[in-house]
């Protein structure tokens, strides 16, 4: 049996080339679920999601909630398209911890949800710790969508 020699540089090629394949196809498959989400799931959009505004992949993420609940096409399609989901849940978990003494201190009475919570933030903006005020601008983003 042949003796077959690999050399470091190849085998990094290899991984680095497989990489590559496998983020694209993770990029094409995100876009492509985003853009079939209402046709893979128009069934379950309106039964499970229909009070859900649409935007900033609410619905996609109303869909993951129902996952025992909704069809093996849609759930697919879902989390397909939930990439973008992981990320703002990262962002908002930043901003929760950086911020919690500060919501405490200034909105433990304000209501959550709608954007409440965002907006009780900015209008104490010039008194937040530094770490919550700086957390402003990514949250900021995130409220735009």
């Amino acid at each position: 049996m042949p003796e077959i020699a690999i050399t470091w540089e190849e085998t990094m090629r290899k991984i680095v080339a497989l990489a590559f394949a496998v983020g694209s196809l993770v990029s094409s498959s995100a876009a492509f679920a985003q853009q079939n989400l209402a046709a893979d799931c128009a069934a379950e959009i309106p039964k499970f999601c229909s009070g859900v505004t649409p935007g900033a992949h609410r619905i996609v993420a109303c869909l993951i909630s129902f996952e025992d609940k909704i069809s093996p096409r849609c759930r697919m399609t879902a989390y397909l398209g939930s990439d973008e989901l992981g990320v703002r849940m990262k962002a908002l978990k930043s901003m929760a911890t950086s911020c919690s003494a500060d919501i405490l201190q200034y909105c433990s009475n304000v209501p959550a949800g709608g954007g409440r919570i965002y907006d009780c933030l900015i209008k104490n903006k010039a008194t937040l710790t530094d770490d919550c005020r700086n957390q402003v601008p990514t949250a900021q983003q995130f409220m735009n969508d």
